[in-house]
């Protein structure tokens, strides 16, 4: 995933399940707008927007 990190072994189930439900949950936001993919992906990226590496204050709820 990263040069810095890699998860264990035993954590790679929890990523699968956590890709699939996002997956799911933007298909299912587009199927309900019925908007194009192109909306989908603004919104993908506006998910990840705070987690890219080029920013310096990434507050996670774990550190709330």
């Amino acid at each position: 995933m990263t040069k810095n990190w890699e998860p264990k072994k035993e954590q790679l189930p929890i990523i699968a399940r956590t890709i699939e439900f996002i997956t799911d949950e933007l298909a299912e936001l587009q199927e309900a707008l019925s908007c194009p993919n192109s909306f989908i992906d603004e919104i993908a990226h506006q998910i990840a927007s705070p987690y890219k590496t080029d920013k310096k204050n990434i507050i996670r709820r774990d550190e709330e």
